[in-house]
């Protein structure tokens, strides 16, 4: 809209309507020259006759314009009273409201041109062509000398109907115009309206009719001109050669006149076309660029104008596609986010209180929920126990260690029987869901249970404000974070088995190495070797423990008198760790040489006593090898029978 128009229909609201058809018949006008020529160089009324056309046809203009305005502002109610609305700074109406007035703008044209040609057919030419139809005397044969100077009814027919047409369709074509900053006020937003609010006649019809006027205007002007001239070549003694010339110039005016109004009728027509293609083909361009906010100003009435309509309908489509595209993008990429947190955090931490803890406040925080809870089964696999929930709710749950009946009916209950996800997308629609009322704004609830592989672990129990909050996609994202709790319960519990059972290898090995130890120093009471002399004098002493699997089982001490230098350090520690293992295998050597050395013993000993065969001997062989081999001074070996035993 040009900031001239605007402004008018700033000032003038409503009224901009009747002002641009009166606008336009002002312009109109131009279209009566080649009518009015053809009645001044065809007719020659008398005075008395001109003196009456002269004082009617004022009046007669003036009633049936004001027929015309009355009718076209008796048919605009509506669409005056949304401009008064726009002027006031109302944008939109009620969709009825719309609908009426978008009817009334874009119907405007083809009422005006009805009643127009009707009312001034009937108001201006008619009363002239029965006045001079009245006039008996001038009212002889054509063919007679007398028609030549009489002001015939039918030149004041053809001239006057020609100067109505070819006025009524230049109105036409400058109303389309003058009326257009008012159609794009007066557009509806929503597109089915615009489809059923457009009434105007279309392009083709449009066309017939501009054609099929300048043809019957060509016609009713150029005809009378040579019929005239014949007139007078028969009747009077004007010589051919002035008739020639009378013809020539006549007919010369007459086609500019007709040039003319053709050449204005064809300006708006191809503006009526080439304006709106080319709006629609900037804005396609924009659009082509990426800016999809872009829409085509409906500027016309017909068929480009329902281009116009189904391009931005399209367009218009499409940017509610890219933003929900986006949006779901955006939400996609947020439920992508928090799931990968909560993986991140459910393979980062192996404590199963904390890491429960973690993941029910993320959760809570990175999906927005109102509530969410974590049951674990019992040993006895009768209770889902509460092992975390969010929020107030949930810490006075867990400090009354709430727990759920697996054979019970509540959604955590079904969902770990059923190994399915439970839902309810409208908790006030669910009569036989318990209602619990530490949670009073739940509106929906989920249930999915913690399982690896066929194993049910427990349940993720969440809860929103919102119906009808948990959608496919977020029933898949909840699935897949359960799936991680599951594993992530599963890794904790097999990290707890396998430290436990490193804690009680530690705690074997330790006693292992304590009593091995402790067996060396019982053979041997100083397990200690020095070098040099101690020395009062030194002030600097580096200690460093001998020590295998956590357990200290000796010690280096070092003195000197400069201090200790870190790499000094280091070699005694790496030295002492050396020393460790040395020490052990040393130890372990040790043992299995007395191991073996037992074991041989004890085998040549046994071979011995069963190659005795005797009492005596086998008595003999004993007391003689163990006494041998322990290095006893005196063994004694005695059978002995329990009397009592046997009288028992």
């Amino acid at each position: 809209m040009k900031p001239s128009n605007e402004l008018v229909l700033k000032r003038t609201g409503g009224w901009y309507i009747p002002l641009a058809i009166l606008a336009s018949e002002i312009i109109g006008l131009l279209g009566t020259i080649p009518g009015l020529a053809l009645i001044l160089v065809t007719t020659s009324p008398g005075e008395e006759l001109r003196r009456a056309f002269v004082s009617l046809l004022p009046i007669l203009l003036i009633i049936s314009q004001g027929l015309i305005l009355a009718a076209i502002w008796r048919l605009t109610p509506d669409a005056r009273d949304r401009l008064n609305q726009w002027r006031q700074g109302i944008p939109h109406a009620d969709e009825a409201k719309e609908f009426a007035a978008w009817k009334q703008i874009t119907n405007i044209t083809t009422q005006y041109g009805v009643i127009a040609l009707v009312v001034n057919l009937i108001v201006l030419l008619l009363p002239p062509f029965i006045i001079t139809l009245a006039q008996e005397e001038t009212l002889g044969s054509i063919f007679q000398p007398t028609s030549l100077s009489a002001s015939l009814p039918v030149y004041i027919f053809l001239g006057g109907f020609a100067s109505i047409l070819g006025w009524i369709i230049l109105t036409l074509l400058t109303v389309e115009r003058l009326t257009l900053p008012a159609r794009l006020i007066l557009l509806p937003q929503d597109f089915e309206i615009q489809f059923k609010g457009r009434t105007s006649v279309l392009l083709g019809f449009k066309f017939q009719i501009l054609l099929l006027s300048l043809i019957v205007i060509g016609l009713a002007v150029v005809a009378p001109i040579g019929f005239r001239q014949i007139i007078r070549a028969l009747y009077t003694d004007a010589l051919p050669l002035q008739i020639f010339r009378d013809l020539q110039i006549q007919s010369i005016l007459l086609s500019i006149s007709m040039l003319l109004l053709g050449g204005a009728f064809s300006y708006f027509a191809t503006r009526s076309i080439s304006d709106p293609v080319k709006d629609l083909i900037e804005t396609f361009q924009k659009i082509e660029q990426g800016d999809l906010k872009q829409r085509v100003p409906v500027t016309a009435t017909d068929e480009l104008a329902t281009v116009a309509m189904h391009f931005n309908r399209m367009v218009a489509r499409l940017e509610d596609l890219q933003s929900t595209l986006e949006q779901q993008v955006k939400d996609r990429t947020k439920q992508l986010t928090a799931t990968i947190e909560v993986g991140r955090v459910a393979a980062s931490i192996l404590d199963v209180d904390q890491l429960l803890n973690k993941v029910a406040n993320l959760i809570t925080d990175r999906f927005g929920y109102y509530y969410t809870a974590i049951y674990i089964l019992d040993p006895t696999e009768k209770w889902a126990e509460l092992r975390e929930a969010t929020g107030q709710a949930g810490s006075v749950l867990k400090q009354n260690r709430h727990r759920l009946e697996i054979s019970g009916k509540s959604m955590v209950a079904g969902c770990i029987r059923e190994k399915m996800p439970r839902i309810i997308q409208n908790t006030a629609a669910e009569k036989q869901r318990f209602e619990n009322p530490l949670l009073p704004y739940t509106r929906s609830e989920i249930a999915l249970p913690l399982m690896v592989g066929d194993r049910v672990l427990g349940a993720l129990n969440i809860h929103s404000t919102k119906a009808a909050d948990f959608d496919t996609e977020i029933i898949e994202t909840m699935q897949n974070v359960a799936s991680q709790i599951s594993v992530a319960l599963e890794n904790a519990r097999l990290f707890q088995e396998a430290q436990q059972s490193i804690q009680e290898l530690q705690a074997i090995q330790k006693q292992y190495l304590l009593e091995g130890w402790s067996n060396v120093r019982s053979y041997n009471d100083a397990l200690e070797y020095e070098i040099g002399e101690p020395s009062e004098a030194a002030s600097q002493v580096l200690q460093s423990v001998i020590e295998l699997r956590n357990q200290v089982f000796g010690q280096i001490t070092l003195e000197g008198h400069v201090e200790w230098t870190p790499e000094q350090r280091s070699l005694v520690d790496a030295v002492a760790a050396q020393a460790a293992i040395a020490l052990e295998n040393a130890r372990l050597v040790s043992e299995s040489r007395q191991i073996a050395q037992r074991e041989r013993a004890l085998a040549e000993i046994n071979s011995k006593i069963w190659t005795s065969g005797s009492v005596d001997g086998i008595l003999q062989t004993v007391v003689k090898e163990l006494g041998k081999r322990l290095d006893a001074s005196a063994a004694t070996i005695e059978l002995k029978l329990d009397e009592e035993h046997d009288h028992a």
